[in-house]
């Protein structure tokens, strides 16, 4: 005759570990809410404080989907494209640029100038099109 197996009910107050997508890290949560079948609903990170849903662990064994078989391939294409460094300035709203010049952003990183009009410019990062202000 087998003994049987405890189960630990979760209750609000108890802690949880998941995945935080503010620290961007696996970190322990305390469980805020739960849903009708008794998984947690609502969960706030232990060490930065942010509320949020949980969401149950990934699967990190499954093969990568085809969107991310793509932004992995994004950056391959980018390289071929990339000016030479001297042609890179960093990116100030005080310095005035033309379409064509390469910046460096803090923020986006490097971008080329697509259109430049009297005191913003359009700018094509990796990530997309920014509208910054400039001085010209």
């Amino acid at each position: 005759m087998s003994a049987p197996i405890r189960v630990k009910k979760l209750r609000p107050g108890d802690d949880t570990d998941t995945y935080c997508g503010r620290c961007k890290a696996e970190r322990a949560h305390q469980i805020v809410a739960l849903n009708a079948d008794g998984t947690p609903a609502t969960v706030i990170c232990r060490t930065c404080g942010g509320q949020r849903r949980f969401r149950e662990k990934k699967d990190t064994t499954a093969a990568p989907s085809a969107g991310a078989k793509r932004r992995a391939a994004a950056p391959a294409r980018s390289a071929s494209r990339a000016p030479e460094p001297s042609a890179v300035r960093p990116y100030s709203p005080r310095g005035t640029y033309a379409a064509g010049d390469w910046i460096e952003h803090a923020k986006f990183g490097q971008g080329r100038v697509l259109e430049a009009r009297a005191g913003k410019i359009d700018v094509r990062f990796e990530s997309g099109s920014r509208t910054l202000l400039h001085a010209g």
